[in-house]
């Protein structure tokens, strides 16, 4: 059996899922040859592929470059699954949704002019098809791992019936 390439993608975030998944580290090493870890920048392998079987997406929309970015990846992605509040809901960030951008980073910024960032914080699925996601601040280690196992049995991952 091919081992499916993984990509893991951080976008407006705190990395708290990012850092959910080096968490599982005794469980990852359990099933570390059946995986083929090929971009996750928070853990060290940089490799960009044409195709990625599976890729995590952690954060959530606040440029026009990151929307294009995470177009790009879902052409690149067989399946698509969202980490946390931050890529499911738009995170803590999208507390700015309802301030005018011009105001507060002409408050905030020395040089407002320097800043790109759009009106709003979006969830991944305000721009691309999601397969899959994995809510919480940050996710469930335990969750992460059922998809995990469920993706690598050719399973379709069951979600959670409990609350986060």
């Amino acid at each position: 059996m091919t081992r499916p390439t993984i990509a893991v993608w951080k976008f407006a975030s705190c990395d708290g899922c990012q850092l959910t998944i080096l968490d599982c580290e005794d469980e990852l090493l359990a099933i570390a040859a059946a995986l083929d870890i090929r971009m996750f920048l928070e853990a060290g392998p940089d490799e960009l592929l044409d195709h990625y079987d599976i890729s995590f997406v952690e954060g959530s929309i606040t440029t026009a470059h990151d929307a294009e970015r995470i177009r790009d990846i879902r052409e690149r992605s067989g399946v698509l699954i969202t980490l946390g509040a931050c890529a499911t809901a738009g995170g803590i960030q999208a507390l700015r949704n309802s301030a005018d951008v011009k105001e507060y980073t002409s408050a905030v910024y020395a040089r407002p002019d320097w800043i790109h960032t759009l009106a709003t914080s979006t969830p991944i699925s305000d721009h691309v098809k999601v397969d899959r996601q994995l809510h919480g601040c940050p996710i469930s280690k335990h969750e992460l791992l059922a998809t995990i196992a469920a993706l690598l049995a050719g399973r379709r991952p069951t979600p959670t019936r409990h609350a986060v």
